[in-house]
């Protein structure tokens, strides 16, 4: 029997909690509970989904939109991250994330 861990998730000025079971992304239980996040691709290949994760660990092994560096530094994409222990994540980082991940001028 899976885990199931408790992930309050921050958005737009409120907080809602779900029980997001450690086999089920993040994003598919916020969908389910129509939450209203923000998604795309829904493949861990876009950045519209992230994340900054404000205590808590999660398992993004499919997240390719998204580099190690910021994994490192708590960003996350809620469409392919599995819950490894109770969440707290702040919703809508997707223009942080593009700006650290693209918007510095490569040397």
């Amino acid at each position: 029997m899976a885990t199931t861990y408790t992930v309050e998730i921050h958005h737009q000025g409120t907080v809602q909690t779900i029980q997001v079971p450690e086999d089920k992304t993040v994003l598919d239980v916020a969908d389910a509970a129509q939450l209203g996040l923000p998604s795309s691709c829904h493949a861990g290949v876009c950045t519209t989904c992230a994340a900054k994760l404000l205590e808590g660990t999660v398992e993004q092994g499919d997240g390719m939109g998204i580099s190690p560096e910021l994994q490192a530094q708590g960003y996350a994409l809620l469409c392919v991250s599995y819950p490894r222990s109770n969440l707290k994540v702040e919703t809508e980082q997707e223009d942080t994330v593009y700006n650290l991940q693209f918007g510095q001028s490569q040397k």
